[in-house]
């Protein structure tokens, strides 16, 4: 599998969704992904066990009824990319909804996997909770969390920087999706109440020697800006990125740690939960702790 922080567009986004009216917002995101990478998209639902007794009697019908599944959502997804250009490929499959996501993810080289993040099923609950945390933990692609209505290109990005490889390699990775364009490089002061000028400043120098560390392609650094927060995490990013409608928000996983021990540990539950725009968990180095 090709490395999520170096190299060209990816060469393919996994959308996991169940197509309902709920799941437009993902879709959407894919949509324009694919177009802006030009990137082949695959689309990926799950028919899960029964939950009724209902539900059992025609479980038990087998192929007919999952022949039946699979058609409608072909059907579902013919009438939405109609007219695109688009022409995503289905998968359909039975079963446990994250095994099958990491498992269509792992036969996939070069992907990112697209989801939705609320509502009441279980695609939509995938960051919250204990589901998230198995998929984030185990996935080696970057997960995009989709919470807004698309409107164009991410332009606007932050990147939250505790000075880890997991940072370094979160920031690498949004530089390599969406080249040229404004990141701000967002590390936070969590023991300062009240901004301290000599704090900050050492923060920025911090950050500058940070970015210097990090093997960033020519021209990139010019649309990199550093920026210091100060109170909790969750509470700063959140309401900086609401201040300032950023539109996607990267966060690097330290996958010794499960899931969203993402960024500064357990309180990134807070964040992933709170945060108004869209979300985009980039996953440790195979093999490493920290990223």
């Amino acid at each position: 599998m090709n490395d999520s922080t170096s190299g060209p567009s990816p060469q393919r986004l996994l959308l996991a969704t169940d197509l309902c009216a709920r799941c437009d917002r993902p879709l959407d995101r894919a949509k324009q992904l694919a177009r802006e990478w030009q990137a082949e998209l695959v689309v990926l639902t799950v028919r899960e066990g029964p939950r009724t007794p209902e539900e059992v009697s025609s479980w038990l019908d087998g192929e007919r009824t999952t022949g039946a599944f699979e058609l409608a959502a072909r059907r579902e997804l013919e009438a939405e990319f109609a007219g695109t250009g688009l022409s995503p490929s289905l998968q359909v499959m039975e079963g446990d909804v994250i095994d099958n996501i990491l498992g269509a993810a792992s036969a996939l080289d070069d992907t990112v996997v697209v989801t939705g993040a609320s509502g009441e099923d279980t695609f939509q609950q995938l960051i919250l909770g204990s589901t998230a945390e198995r998929l984030s933990q185990s996935l080696m692609q970057p997960l995009l969390v989709v919470r807004q209505r698309t409107r164009g290109s991410y332009d606007r990005i932050l990147v939250a920087n505790d000075f880890s490889d997991a940072a370094r390699r979160a920031l690498a990775t949004a530089v390599r999706l969406f080249p040229g364009r404004r990141i701000v490089l967002f590390h936070v002061l969590e023991a300062v109440a009240e901004p301290v000028a000599g704090a900050v400043q050492e923060a920025l120098a911090a950050s500058e020697r940070f970015l210097d560390s990090c093997a960033l392609p020519a021209g990139a650094r010019e649309h990199i800006a550093t920026f210091i927060g100060h109170g909790s995490v969750p509470d700063t990013i959140s309401r900086y990125a609401l201040e300032q409608a950023l539109q996607l928000v990267v966060l690097g996983v330290r996958r010794q740690s499960g899931m969203a021990r993402v960024f500064m540990g357990s309180r990134s539950d807070d964040l992933l939960q709170h945060l108004a725009c869209d979300t985009l968990v980039v996953p440790a180095a195979q093999g490493g702790g920290d990223g």
